[in-house]
């Protein structure tokens, strides 16, 4: 999204149409922070510390155009519609050289912990808890003992999941094609792949 926007004086005419639900605006809005979120604040901050060793990256300007936009705007604040913690997540991933199609998976990984804490509150709180996530029954295996890799790998009754497979990403996919921006000076930056 803010790849598409730009730059900082394309937020208003972007809002606009975000107004007139036509555009979709995301990195905004908490079911429990009917406020700022936050964290929201303290990954700005981390941003800028992250951006002070990688260089700053001009979306960072665009990005707080926008949260300057959302702050003021009538539009937004009736809606409760803030920065939350993934707004400014994705730059620093970028920073650190992830590429876009990596992103979902970054922004789930430090879920499942917090998944886990809610599951175990869940567990432990008789009188229930703010935001129940779905019922969770794990009917799997139980406890298995670990076996090394070679003992995995010849086996001869092994299946697909009990040896590693290669993973190959696709970093040619349309998403990391569309990818690219212009950097501080002006030329032309593509995704690592």
């Amino acid at each position: 999204m803010l790849m598409e926007i730009g730059s900082p004086e394309n937020v208003p005419e972007f809002m606009r149409k975000v107004e007139k639900r036509e555009r979709v605006l995301v990195g905004f809005g908490h079911r429990v922070y009917k406020n700022v979120d936050p964290r929201s604040k303290a990954i700005r901050a981390l941003a800028e510390e992250v951006f002070a060793v990688t260089g700053r990256n001009k979306l960072l300007d665009t990005a707080t155009a926008l949260a300057k936009y959302a702050s003021e705007s009538e539009f937004m604040r009736s809606r409760n519609l803030y920065p939350n913690v993934d707004f400014y997540s994705g730059l620093i991933y970028q920073a650190m050289g992830f590429p876009l199609d990596f992103y979902p998976v970054l922004f789930a990984v430090p879920r499942c912990v917090g998944w886990l804490a809610h599951w175990r509150q869940q567990m432990l709180t008789s009188g229930g808890v703010k935001i129940w996530r779905p019922r969770q029954l794990y009917i799997g295996e139980g406890e298995r003992e670990y076996q090394d890799i070679e003992r995995r790998l010849g086996d001869p009754k092994a299946g697909v999941l009990d040896a590693p497979s290669a993973v190959y990403h696709g970093g040619d996919s349309k998403r990391n094609q569309l990818a690219t921006y212009r950097d501080e000076n002006g030329s032309l930056v593509k995704p690592k792949l």
